[in-house]
């Protein structure tokens, strides 16, 4: 079995419990590559915070804030943090 396949079984699951839809699962599944990826580049509070900009970019396409970051810590161990954003 692949890492994607793990990492997409793990982002399915938390996507399941907070209720996504099929249909957007594929924008979470996009932001979990988009994490990975980061945190072989990144780490501690640099990856913490890119990953909060991340999170930032990906709402603003339509998809949840509170699942973003329950994907970011039940599958990565990440902690958002919050970046300033203009609204």
């Amino acid at each position: 079995m692949a890492f994607d396949d793990v990492l997409g079984r793990q982002v399915k699951q938390v996507c399941t419990g907070h209720g996504v839809s099929v249909v957007t699962l594929s924008g979470y599944r996009t932001f979990a590559l988009q994490v990975d990826k980061t945190r072989k580049h990144a780490q501690g509070r640099d990856l913490a915070l890119v990953v909060g900009a991340l999170v930032g970019r990906y709402v603003k396409l339509g998809l949840e804030r509170k699942v973003l970051e329950a994907i970011a810590l039940n599958v990565f161990n990440v902690a958002v943090t919050k970046t300033c954003s203009k609204a």
